[in-house]
Order: C-alpha cells, then structure tokens, then sequence
C-alpha cells in the first residue's frame, strides 16, 4: 500500500500549488509520457487519426501527441479534486446545454450520463455529482490495488459512488440506482470484445457496450429501453484559454418494439454519429492511443 499514501501525499502537494503552477506540471507530466507510450501505440494512433478524420500524416502525429499531452493535464485535474466543492465547481467547469440535464432529470425516471474517453471523463463525473445530482459513475477495476483505491477515493470524494463494469453486483447497482431516479455515468466507447452492439465508428467496424449481461462492459441502450431513462450525451472540452467546458446535447430515449435489437443499434448509433462529430471538432480531445478497433498491436506491435 506504499503507492497508496505516495500518491496522496502527490495529491496533497498539487492541491498546495497554484492552479496555474499545478497545470505546467501536468503539460510537462504529458509530455514526458509520450517517452514511454509503447511505439506500436503512438503508430496506431497517428494511422488510425489520418484514416478516420482524412488529415495529413504530420496534422496526425501532432494530434496523436496532443492527446498524450492532455493525459497529463488530466491527471492533476484529478489530483487536485480534494479542492472541488459545490461552491466552486462553476469556477473550473463551465456548461453548455444545462437546460437539457434539468429537463431529462425533471421526467423522474433517471437519466444516463453518456460520455467517452474525451477531455476529462473523470472531472466530468465530479461536476455532475457536485451540482447536486446523485450519481453512479461506472468505471473499470484497476490491475493495481492501490491505484484503484486511491482513484476510487478521489471519486468518492466530490460526491460520486462506483461500481465496476464486469459483475453481477455491478450491473444490479446500475439498475438499482435508475429505479430510484438517480443519474448513472457510462462511458460508451469502450469495446466489448464479443458482445454488444455492431457497428462503425468512422467507417470501421467496432462493438459498443449494450449492457445486457453481467460479464460485459454495461452500455446505455438497453437501460434507457428497459427504465425508460434519458441517454444524455456529455463531452468534456478544454478551451482556448485553458479552461475547461462540459458540452450536454439533448436527450436520447430508446424506443421499445418487438424488435429489441433494432432498438439497442438505433441509439448507440445516434451515440457513435454523436462522438464522431465531437472527435472531428476536437481530434486531441479523445485517447487516439487507446486500442478502439483492436486490431492495433496485430497491425503496429511487430514493428517494434
């Protein structure tokens, strides 16, 4: 447990900066990290960003970088959530489109945060907990004990519950909390491996979580289809001058037909064309390295 109180006598020490200060060291922490991506990762991304999005190689690298770069941003962000509170949230995050997260919350069913490995996933889940929402954030367990404790307790700490993504306890926690009207946050770009739903992200074929068994990654379709919650689609932007601003688009509803998996494709298809659109207005914003398609290392990993 020695990473444990290493990392939160580090959260102490950025909470003690000035944010300025706190956010040099997270542009200087990216960029020293992009010394120990794996090679194959930083080709992947570099090919996957010239295909999907149609830019030159070097606009490529140069957004591949940036998106590393952000990562470290991130992580002070998170650090320094011992600082968030209701009272100063809306100094670190402005927000557009709140009239959509008030109008979905006021039909008293529940409402799906949908959002994706973009910005600030986890500064995202904090806002939405400190404006007063009681909210469910799912996440992955991490292979590193300590580091999953420690992330946990930042999360926890500005207000968030969490439940990991594979289990059966977890899958009852997300439904348990959309029947007592409460707010659950996905992030759907995750792939799935074998199960979920079918379908292209920029013109490549991928799987995006459905979330209708317990061994899978949870997805927002079949809970909106199943609760008749609202699916609200929520991305994390970092501004030109640094600060940070959550964008909310008006609410998805899944229909509910004899044909339930026409209904599960027909949203998560609204919610890939809507992540499409957010990457292409901001490419560095998503975590280009991350292997979505899965087919990187077989591409890129024998090459290095």
């Amino acid at each position: 447990m020695a990473l444990y109180y290493l990392m939160k006598v580090i959260s102490r020490i950025f909470c003690l900066l000035p944010l300025k200060a706190g956010m040099l060291f997270g542009d200087l922490l990216g960029r020293l990290s992009l010394l120990f991506v794996p090679r194959w990762r930083m080709k992947m991304a570099v090919a996957n960003i010239e295909e999907c999005l149609g830019i030159s190689g070097a606009e490529a690298e140069k957004a591949a970088r940036q998106s590393v770069v952000k990562f470290g941003r991130m992580i002070v962000e998170v650090l320094r959530f011992p600082l968030l509170n209701k009272d100063n949230i809306d100094e670190y995050v402005k927000i557009d489109g709140l009239r959509y997260l008030e109008e979905a919350n006021a039909r008293g069913k529940g409402v799906i945060i949908a959002t994706a490995h973009f910005g600030n996933w986890e500064l995202l889940g904090a806002m939405i907990a400190l404006k007063g929402y009681d909210m469910l954030s799912i996440a992955r367990k991490q292979n590193n004990g300590a580091m999953d404790r420690f992330i946990n307790e930042c999360r926890q700490m500005v207000g968030q519950t969490v439940a990991y993504n594979r289990g059966k306890e977890g899958v009852l926690s997300m439904g348990r909390y959309l029947k007592e009207k409460k707010f659950l946050g996905i992030l759907f770009d995750q792939d799935t491996n074998d199960t979920g739903v079918r379908l292209a992200l920029f013109g490549k074929p991928c799987i995006t979580p459905a979330g209708a068994a317990y061994h899978t990654p949870p997805g927002p379709a079949v809970f909106s289809r199943t609760f008749g919650c609202a699916v609200l689609p929520v991305f994390m932007h970092y501004d030109s001058d640094g600060s940070c601003r959550a964008k909310i688009y008006p609410p998805l509803y899944a229909e509910k037909t004899p044909d339930k998996e026409r209904d599960l494709y027909q949203l998560t298809e609204q919610l890939i064309k809507i992540l499409e659109t957010e990457i292409r207005s901001n490419p560095p914003m998503w975590f280009w390295v991350h292997d979505r398609w899965k087919d990187g290392r077989q591409h890129f990993g024998s090459k290095n």
